[in-house]
């Protein structure tokens, strides 16, 4: 959310503007309120495309699409005027996260609540198709997750059954992994073609996977063309549908009524996110209008209520308008009359001025005067990562405004370095010397001199994942989204920017550690694999192994052949460099022998210094949405076998989540899910010691 330029209007028909949300090739957007203060997401047309005939004709199409698709989960188009001498339409803004941005940042959802968003898609593909509709381009990324429940969007490439002439008539139109096969052959299609995309939906709702995996465009197609759907991880009771509506063959599939039917009928509008959603997903729903109305009902000015719109709403008001072009939000707007090019970063290298820097002094002015009086969370609570400095003495607190570096010690906000815009829910980390900070985006991987204010993109326009420094500091080795036959784990040297090696066989890897000594990198996947390369070749030396897996995005190196990955019993010890390849689930123990967790492994992290392991389990929801979970602490190293590790009573008031350890092992951060607060733990059991954001 950007404040209004001077050259912005400030009412469109009845709608007051009070801030500008994204820009595209084909107009803005503004957040506007009408007379009785009904938020919308206005789409003005830019002033040139406004005389040209054909494209106002364009613009009438897509409004009379949009009118048509209206639907209980729909959201609907309040006002319009393609007459008007530059035209604008006002659509209902969605206060919700998008389904793909929910399941990747608080994992797959329980059947229950992907069984209630499914009908809400359903019913919505019922209605669309009983209007002569078929939507087209079906995705997790087009259905809104709403506190009441799915909303389908982006109807811009909809077009009418009943006559087929369109700007696009022929061109293939769609998203692999959710494009039916038909449909990439450049056949014609209809609504058919809808129900094959609502099955991968519900795939991705269930396991946080497409049906036919990940990887290039290209291998995703075929694979969902002449592969059999990936269903191993989708409740049983739910595969034969999902595997109806994923057939090659149009003809067998079900229509969206039958679907609809099979899923227990018309969704009910819930009150709240709460009551279909686990904690975790409802506070990131809630999140988004919690920031709204702190922004617009209250009023509040201040640059967090400003860093919360910037999130997810904003996102959610841009896709709304998606299909009349390509809008995306891929930094902090420029004004209309700055130079988008002279404002961009310097991307060459800083070379090094210090050996080592302190974290609490060699900051950049910049940083430093961007700084809040107080610590201050730059995100909603759920996107939030944490990292110590090396020295221990500064918190690195990243989320999608910006990585805030706190004094922790004497709980005040050191420095600022704000977000351009890129999206990213990666951890921060520190150079071995603390001059520089790194951590991966959705545009690359992004290194700051911490004492300079430089920046520096490694992998530019990549989506990484993950970063880690050698321990040595010359090299940064990145975990890329991206698909890579060779592998998407690769080294580059940070003075010159190459790429000095693709670890083999590293596709699909996304959060990375390494071991004390520096001669083995452990990559994990999003099914929650793990794999180990020697880092010295990129010869990978153990591959992940058969079984259930747990939630936890975390994974350690301990030296030796030590690794910990998450298993959903607990965290499972492996040795990688025994020839036997032992390995077991280090399990809670209690004094009651009839007491045992409930649950799954949700994250986990290892504190060496201090010889602690701390878990989080989390059951599933009972019918109100609620889970509980339990919180695990183990004295890591008592006993002669790691499953024989002691557990520990942990003292902690609330539950602590994605844990980040002190260099020094005394202290742990971890972030309260259920508010904007990062906690600092005792090391020893998790006893809260401050209060942080």
């Amino acid at each position: 959310m950007h404040p209004l330029a001077p050259s912005d209007p400030t009412r469109v028909g009845p709608y007051r503007l009070i801030a500008l949300l994204g820009a595209g090739g084909m107009g803005r957007v503004y957040l506007g309120l009408d007379r009785r203060g009904r938020p919308a997401a206005v789409k003005v047309v830019r002033s040139e495309h406004a005389y040209e005939p054909a494209f106002r004709a364009r613009f009438a199409d897509e409004l009379d699409l949009a009118r048509r698709a209206q639907s209980e989960n729909v959201p609907r188009v309040y006002d319009a005027d393609a007459k008007a001498e530059t035209p604008w339409m006002a659509t209902e803004y969605v206060m919700g996260p998008s389904l793909q941005h929910l399941i990747e940042t608080t994992g797959p959802l329980p059947e229950h609540s992907a069984v209630h968003l499914a009908r809400g898609v359903a019913q919505a593909l019922v209605g669309l198709h009983a209007g002569g509709l078929t939507h087209r381009d079906l995705k997790p990324a087009n259905v809104m997750v709403s506190p009441h429940g799915a909303r389908v969007i982006d109807f811009g490439i909809a077009r009418a059954l009943v006559d087929g002439h369109s700007p696009e008539h022929g061109k293939t139109v769609g998203t692999p992994g959710y494009m039916a096969p038909e449909t990439g052959r450049g056949e014609q299609t209809g609504p058919p073609a809808d129900v094959f995309a609502l099955g991968g939906v519900l795939t991705w709702a269930l396991t946080g996977q497409g049906p036919f995996g990940a990887g290039h465009p290209s291998t995703v197609l075929y694979r969902s063309e002449n592969l059999a759907p990936e269903l191993g991880r989708v409740p049983e009771n739910l595969r034969p549908l999902i595997a109806a509506c994923l057939d090659k063959n149009p003809a067998r599939r079900p229509t969206a009524v039958q679907v609809l039917q099979a899923l227990g009928g018309p969704a009910p509008h819930e009150p709240t996110a709460a009551r279909w959603l686990p904690p975790a997903p409802a506070s990131a729903v809630d999140a988004v209008g919690d920031a709204y109305r702190a922004r617009v009902v209250f009023g509040d000015r201040s640059r967090r209520g400003r860093g919360l719109l910037t999130g997810a709403s904003v996102v959610v008001a841009l896709i709304l308008l998606g299909g009349f072009g390509l809008w995306a939000l891929d930094g902090p707007l420029p004004r209309e009359d700055e130079d988008p090019v002279a404002a961009e970063p310097s991307t060459e290298p800083e070379p090094a001025t210090r050996e080592v820097c302190e974290p609490t002094e060699h900051l950049a002015p910049e940083f430093t005067e961007a700084a809040a009086s107080e610590p201050t969370i730059p995100s909603v609570s759920f996107r939030v990562r944490t990292s110590f400095s090396h020295d221990g003495s500064v918190l690195a607190v990243a989320g999608d405004q910006g990585v805030a570096l706190w004094d922790w010690e004497n709980e005040t906000e050191l420095a600022l370095i704000e977000s351009r815009g890129e999206r990213s829910d990666t951890r921060p980390h520190f150079s071995p010397n603390d001059c520089l900070l790194a951590w991966g985006t959705e545009d690359g991987a992004l290194v700051y001199s911490l004492e300079t204010g430089e920046l520096t993109t490694y992998a530019e326009g990549r989506d990484i994942s993950d970063t880690l420094f050698s321990l040595d500091g010359t090299v940064l080795t990145v975990a890329d989204r991206g698909f890579d036959s060779e592998g998407s784990v690769y080294d580059i040297d940070l003075e010159s920017g190459e790429t000095l090696l693709v670890y083999e066989r590293s596709s699909n890897r996304r959060f990375l550690a390494r071991s004390p000594d520096g001669e083995h990198l452990a990559g994990l996947s999003g099914s929650g694999s793990p794999s180990v390369w020697e880092t010295e070749v990129g010869r990978r030396v153990f591959d992940q192994l058969s079984g259930e897996r747990g939630l936890g995005v975390n994974l350690e190196l301990l030296g030796d052949g030590e690794l910990l990955f998450p298993h959903e019993d607990g965290p499972f010890h492996y040795d990688f460099l025994e020839a036997s390849g032992a390995g077991w689930v280090i399990e809670p123990e209690f004094e009651d022998e009839d007491e045992e967790v409930n649950g799954s492994l949700t994250d986990f992290v290892f504190n060496p210094e201090a010889d602690r392991l701390y878990a989080v389990f989390m059951e599933d929801p009972d019918d109100d949405g609620f889970s509980a979970a339990t919180l695990s602490v183990w004295e890591y190293s008592a006993g002669d076998h790691p499953s024989e590790a002691t557990s520990i009573d942990p003292q902690a008031e609330v539950l602590p989540l994605r844990f980040g350890v002190h260099p020094g092992g005394e202290v742990v951060s971890a972030i309260q899910p259920d508010s904007e607060t990062v906690l600092i733990l005792d090391a020893d059991d998790l006893r809260e010691l401050q209060r942080l954001g």
